[in-house]
């Protein structure tokens, strides 16, 4: 019964109080609207009458300043008229001069001749004008007002009633009104005031909740106005008068709703109340589990109804209670599985005991390809569970594919598919029911129940369709897992076990190493030069290759191998890739160091064999570092690093072989990140200078160019040779920043000699592989030159012939745009490098540097005075300069000479100087040469 009350007086209550509460709202906002209206009605008053007594004033200032009587006329709105003079004290013009002495007190503002302003001070408003013309001098007028003159009692009770009216300034407060002051108003309130020139708010006042709005004085191009607010206020109780006297009505409306509803809910319970009763009781009965109690209600109407459906429902709660519960089993073990072979188990043990079946199968399709798959299959009747290789045909997985729900098969569905041959009879029709495993789009197998007789009913098919589902989601979450353990633990292209799996595996081996007093060997590889084939032939073939190589290795590596088998059955070998191109071999179990040569042999000899990647047939060597536990490191990281290091010293050895770990390689490797810490330090510290050799025409002896060559000005060493640091430079990346330094230089200096009168030479800038491959070096070639203003065809850019064999490719395309900035390209140590010299015509190369191995036995080898003499053939047939090298007596400038030779470098013209030595030998020619080409 109280529930019923309640159900009567809530919404009531409610609708009563939402209803005032919308009531006083839009009272409230009309109030707004009105007040704000009436407002501005009021303030265009003021303003008016304001207008009208400054231009009274405006029309006799003039006069006043002789005419004492003429202030007269305007105590028709003022109380005193006295005219302040710049200096002096103010003097009465009309009115009570007993206000002369408050006149005098006053801040009265600059103004200009017929400049006018208004002004308040201590709730009286003065109006205060400079006259035109010579009336000026005599100082300002200042009108003290009226307060009626403004605002009368008159214009007081033309405001509907209930009605006040204030004017408030933002710095005096209220001018004359109701008497409220800024502390009355809400601070919040008095900042909007100030702030915006209309509004609305609501403040408590001394005589209750008020609504107030306001209305600015617009400005005034005749004369400054101060910024003063309309105020009209009203009490909040008069504006909601209406909704206060409807909500008084609700008392008597809540009597009679709660009267009609008891009398109401009294029947009505009266006449259910034994029917409810027997519900309640068998309520109770189906949740003590008990479904075969009935309810016994004999009536016509709903409750007659709900008696029967409540004991169907009864008889229903049975049958799918037990399936419930089975089927919450099946998803525990299910759901709580990782593997799939666990998860099938789980469904062939438990799905007959909610679904009639006398036979059972799940098919799990391959993720790689989707057929063939496999398939466990559970028949009944005491048979063991069988595992069989499974095919479904193409037309069987669109099948499923098209019907997610249910495919059934036999005589009065579709054909049987191959696949489930395991539930024919021989002496009878089967019916099967075939439950596609969908997640995600995906079809990743089937559930099959051969039907026992027609005992099933629609509620256990959609209890197995429920249960498929949660199969599938849990066949797709233990795919999900196995491909997270495959990529946390193994690489994604070659399929080998990546670092953290190696560091695992090798930890393992350690610890039966240990156990078993037997040695571990780390084998570490890395393919040499393999950046090139990248450059060459891109990134997809150097994948390629990667895969082809960890083939290779695991051959080498396989169990049957005598070689690499050098352990027990327990302990193989172990192939991992650690990333890029480098590769470990882990053989445990060892007994003697040499084995683990043994295998390191036949690693280097598989990968010698060349590798054809579609049209094109590579060749690929690698350097092998070894570390034998425990001599060379007792920890996985101490033995990598030292195979590592191994494996750098066969580089370093001429690459394509292996090497043995020792003390004297890791102090040899401690000493190069020494001088790499240094060198960096060197690069930001500008450690670094610029040398220059001369390059010297042979006919004329002048100093025709110069190589600038880099050296490094060690605070502790002195100067260091180019060849100890500039290999690092290029292994480190170092060589990007300083080569564009080296070029900034090469061309300032150039740019400098010029300007002292020493003429213009063609500055030879050697530019690495690493320079040529960085992103920027057009640009910032091209910005260099700019900055300097250094012609481009006076730069040289000497490269080695290796940088021209790759003309299709990112070298090759730099090269070009490097030519057409201008700059003069140069090949280095010509005839020293590859054979071919399509290059020549590939690029454009403007001069040919013949190696000082040629020039150094040119009169006393024929072969060296052939091979110099056909690169200069070859030169003057190309129309390009040549340069020769390395020229240190006077024959072999002869020689050279003779076979028309442009110019030559070496100790006989000029060693490396610095920029200020090498200036001091521009000058002079050099005589000898002279003569002997004078002679010649």
């Amino acid at each position: 019964m109280l529930l019923f009350l309640a159900c009567a007086l809530v919404p009531t209550s409610l609708l009563a109080f939402f209803t005032f509460k919308s009531v006083s709202r839009q009272l409230t906002d009309q109030s707004n609207l009105r007040l704000t209206g009436l407002a501005g009605g009021v303030g265009r008053t003021l303003y008016g009458r304001l207008i009208f007594v400054e231009s009274d004033l405006r029309k006799i200032a003039p006069r006043l300043v002789t005419c004492g009587r003429c202030g007269d006329e305007l105590l028709y709105t003022a109380e005193l008229v006295a005219l302040v003079p710049d200096l002096g004290e103010p003097q009465l013009v009309a009115g009570e001069g007993s206000e002369l002495g408050r006149i005098a007190t006053l801040q009265l503002p600059v103004l200009g001749p017929d400049q006018s302003t208004v002004i308040t001070a201590q709730r009286t408003v003065y109006l205060v004008h400079r006259p035109a013309g010579p009336a000026a001098r005599a100082g300002r007028l200042v009108v003290r007002l009226t307060p009626s003159a403004l605002w009368g009692r008159g214009d007081e009770a033309a405001l509907p009633p209930g009605l006040e009216l204030s004017i408030w300034d933002p710095e005096e407060g209220v001018v004359f009104g109701a008497a409220f002051g800024t502390d009355a108003i809400p601070k919040e309130a008095a900042d909007r005031l100030t702030k915006l020139p209309s509004g609305s708010f609501e403040w408590n006042s001394a005589k209750g909740a008020a609504l107030a709005s306001w209305w600015s004085l617009p400005e005034s191009r005749r004369f400054r106005l101060p910024h003063w607010r309309v105020l009209l206020s009203e009490g909040r109780g008069d504006v909601i008068a209406p909704a206060l006297e409807m909500i008084q009505s609700l008392p008597l409306l809540l009597a009679v709703v709660l009267a009609t509803v008891l009398l109401i809910g009294l029947a009505q319970i009266r006449r259910s109340l034994v029917p409810l009763a027997e519900l309640h009781h068998a309520t109770r009965r189906i949740a003590a589990r008990d479904f075969d109690g009935r309810v016994e209600i004999v009536s016509n109407d709903e409750l007659g109804e709900l008696a029967g459906a409540f004991n169907s429902m009864a008889s229903q709660l049975g049958r799918q209670f037990q399936a419930l519960k089975t089927a919450a089993e099946i998803d525990r073990a299910v759901l709580s599985s990782v593997d799939s072979a666990s998860i099938v188990q789980a469904v062939l043990d438990r799905i007959p005991e909610i679904c009639p079946c006398d036979g059972l199968s799940v098919t799990l399709l391959d993720p790689a390809g989707g057929t063939p798959g496999t398939t466990w299959v559970a028949l009944g009747n005491g048979a063991p569970q069988t595992r069989v290789r499974a095919e479904p045909r193409a037309d069987d997985i669109r099948r499923a594919k098209g019907q997610p729900d249910r495919i059934r098969c036999g005589p009065s569905g579709a054909p049987l598919p191959t696949y489930l041959a395991h539930f024919v009879k021989e002496d009878a029709p089967v019916d099967v029911e075939i439950f596609p495993l969908r997640y995600a789009g995906e079809l990743l197998g089937m559930l099959a129940l051969r039907r026992q007789g027609n005992d099933a009913m629609p509620e256990d098919w959609a209890q197995v369709r429920r249960i498929a589902d949660q199969v599938a989601v849990a066949l797709s979450n233990a795919r999900m897992m196995d491909q997270v353990r495959f990529l946390a633990f193994y690489d994604s292209l070659t399929k080998l076990p990546n670092r953290v799996l190696y560091k695992e595996r090798l930890a393992q081996a350690l610890v039966r190493a240990e156990r078993n007093n037997r040695l571990v060997a780390v084998c570490f590889l890395d393919l040499d030069h393999f950046s090139r084939i990248n450059d060459t032939l891109g990134h997809d073939l150097g994948d390629l290759l990667l895969k082809e190589v960890s083939a290779r290795l695991l051959a080498a590596s396989r169990p049957g191998d005598s070689l690499a088998r050098v352990g027990t059955t327990e302990d193989l070998p172990e192939v991992a890739r650690l990333g890029g191109d480098e590769f470990t071999v882990i053989l445990p179990d060892l007994t003697d160091p040499q084995d683990a040569v043994r295998v390191a042999r036949r690693l280097l000899e598989t990968l010698r064999r060349p590798i054809r990647l579609g049209t094109q047939e590579i060749f690929v060597t690698s350097s092998i570092g070894i570390a034998i536990y425990p001599f060379d490191g007792t920890e996985t990281e101490d033995l990598l690093k030292s195979a590592d290091v191994a494996m750098y010293h066969a580089k370093q050895e001429g690459r394509n072989t292996y090497s043995l770990y020792s003390a004297s390689m890791n102090a040899e490797a401690m000493a190069r990140m020494e001088l790499e810490r240094q060198l960096r330090k060197a690069v930001e510290a500008g450690e670094f200078t610029l040398w220059y050799q001369p390059i010297v025409d042979l006919r004329s002896g002048h100093t025709v160019g110069a190589e600038a060559l880099v050296r490094w000005a060690h605070p502790e060493r002195g100067l260091v040779s180019p060849a100890e640091f500039i290999s690092l430079c290029e292994e480190c990346g170092l060589i990007v920043p300083l080569g564009e330094w080296i070029l900034r230089t090469v061309c300032q200096q150039a740019r400098a000699w010029e300007a002292a009168g020493l003429g213009t030479l063609r500055m030879s800038v050697n530019l690495s592989a690493r320079q040529l491959r960085h992103d920027g070096i057009v640009e910032t070639v091209r910005g260099i030159l700019k900055e300097t203003g250094f012609r481009p065809r006076s730069l040289v850019l000497e490269l080695t012939e290796s940088m021209l064999m790759e003309p299709t490719g990112v070298v090759g395309r730099t090269i070009r745009e490097l030519a057409d900035l201008g700059v003069s390209l140069a090949i280095d140590d010509f005839g020293t490098g590859y054979s071919s010299l399509s290059y020549l015509k590939n690029f454009p190369v403007t001069t040919l540097k013949i190696d000082r191995s040629f020039i150094s036995d040119v009169t006393g080898d024929p072969d060296a005075a052939a091979i110099t003499t056909a690169i200069i053939a070859l030169a003057q047939a190309m129309e390009l300069d040549v340069v020769a090298e390395g020229v240190e007596r006077e024959d072999q400038a002869a020689f050279l000479r003779e076979k028309g030779c442009a110019k030559i470098q070496g100790f006989l013209v000029g060693y490396p100087a610095p920029p200020n030595e090498f200036a001091g030998s521009l000058r002079p020619l050099l005589p000898r040469l002279a003569e002997q080409a004078a002679v010649a």
